[in-house]
């Protein structure tokens, strides 16, 4: 008897400890999810079709479906609790673009990653498939390299108290986040000899490259060598690095948290054209009224002003710029084609610089189209003609130039560092030999096309 109760009184306790510890246990791991909410994060549907398949619907601003299905561009999102054990197939929907790219990864946020093109294909539907064995149970996706509002007050605080350095808030958005603007001189240096630079980007929030580029021009003009000083010494640079701030925080491509798209509203007042509409969003109000201050302060007029953009296309476009105008041959007045050898000065000062190879051709013709549309550059033209050399220059998300290999962002630094090179040379009055900037498509995989025709670029 004792014995058997003995036995009787182990298997109790067996099964209490099976039962504890989950030995044997047959139910299934956490669930994937996927998610959108966190900073300048984006998606739409997110439906698990399998146990290690996704469809993630690439949304509109705002869940905006009146908006052009071309803004439909930027995604980020997080994957919790994915397989790490097996490969997972996430399909891309809804797109505005049908162009191949490779997304990126990351999983802390801070390392990113893109994915091998043997794991991005397309199917018949042109959707984006990724196929990826992920290393960790957490994984960050995005079209491209995120830069976010907190990115950029980090960098701030990163370079704050540089003597040469003054970070201003001249505004602030519309819910009330600071527009930043950095001022970049060495004080000690007579303002009446110095030239001024004026330079905005992220009006469009998911163009997250000028950001990067940002960075490498201040960290080259910030970095202590003879030829910053020089250039300090003789130079007021004045930018405003993030102008679209609600849209970069909302997870939006083209525009603010109302649906404006700031690159189209700077509406000209019709009894004074140095003002704007008391309508304008007071986004675009605040940097064209510190551009106004500059260029009525009685100190040095801007001799540059640079609007920084970044462009979806095909995945061999490169750095590209939109020049306007044209020759007086092209019946150009004057001061037209004053600005239009002005601005293919320049982009062969920036290829001389950083490679005529990662530029793409200029036009043979600007055109005075923008003109009639309610630009920056409209803005400048239409108050200082040739005065101000203004014009976009718009990086490109593909291997631009780089092939067979994607840019980085420090590649788009390192063209912050030539785009201040070649800043400096302007202002020298320096001429470079004619870049021979021909086109590359007869050694790229895919087709060569030049942007400012896609029916989303509007300054031809």
């Amino acid at each position: 008897m004792r014995l058997l109760f003995s036995n009787f009184t182990g298997c109790i306790l067996l099964l209490l400890i099976v039962m504890l510890t989950g030995c044997g246990d047959t139910t299934s791991a956490p669930a994937t999810t996927v998610t959108a909410a966190f900073e300048s994060g984006s998606i739409g549907k997110a439906v698990k079709t399998s146990a290690t398949e996704w469809e993630l619907t690439v949304a509109d601003d705002n869940n905006n479906s009146t908006l052009p299905a071309l803004w439909r561009s930027w995604w980020y999102v997080r994957m919790d609790n994915a397989a790490t054990g097996t490969p997972t197939t996430i399909t891309l929907k809804n797109s505005g673009w049908f162009s191949y790219y490779l997304p990126i990864y990351s999983y802390d946020q801070k390392t990113w990653h893109r994915f091998d093109e043997a794991e991005v294909t397309q199917n018949q539907e042109r959707e984006l498939v990724v196929r990826k064995q992920f290393a960790q149970a957490t994984v960050w996706l995005a079209r491209f390299y995120p830069y976010t509002f907190s990115d950029l007050e980090t960098y701030l605080r990163s370079i704050a108290g540089n003597r040469f350095l003054e970070i201003q808030i001249p505004g602030y958005s519309q819910n009330g986040r600071p527009l930043y603007l950095l001022k970049l001189t060495d004080p000690d240096s007579p303002v009446a000899a110095k030239k001024r630079i004026f330079i905005h980007a992220r009006t469009h929030p998911a163009e997250t490259s000028p950001s990067f580029l940002l960075e490498g021009l201040i960290g080259s003009l910030l970095s202590g060598s003879s030829d910053a000083a020089a250039l300090l010494a003789t130079t007021e640079f004045f930018i405003f690095p993030m102008h679209n701030v609600d849209g970069v925080i909302a997870g939006n491509y083209r525009s603010t948290p109302k649906s404006e798209n700031l690159e189209v509203m700077w509406y000209l007042d019709a009894a004074n054209p140095l003002n704007l509409r008391a309508d304008v969003p007071q986004e675009v109000a605040i940097v064209q009224q510190y551009a106004k201050k500059l260029m009525t302060d009685n100190g040095p007029p801007v001799l540059i002003a640079l609007n920084l953009h970044a462009s979806n296309s095909e995945p061999d476009i490169r750095t590209f710029f939109f020049p306007h105008f044209g020759s007086t041959a092209q019946g150009y007045t004057a001061s037209q084609a004053s600005l239009w050898d002005k601005q293919l000065r320049f982009i062969d000062l920036l290829a001389a610089r950083y490679g005529a190879e990662l530029l793409e051709p200029a036009p043979e013709n600007g055109g005075a189209g923008f003109a009639n549309n309610p630009f920056p550059e409209t803005w400048w033209w239409v108050n200082f003609q040739d005065q101000v050399m203004a014009m976009t220059i718009e990086m490109t998300y593909g291997r631009a130039g780089f092939a067979p290999r994607w840019i980085t962002p420090d590649d788009t630094r390192q063209l912050g560092r030539a785009l201040l090179s070649a800043i400096g040379d302007y202002c020298s009055g320096a001429v470079a030999a004619k870049a021979v900037r021909k086109s590359a498509a007869g050694r790229l995989l895919y087709p060569d096309w030049y942007p400012p025709y896609a029916a989303d670029e509007l300054k031809f």
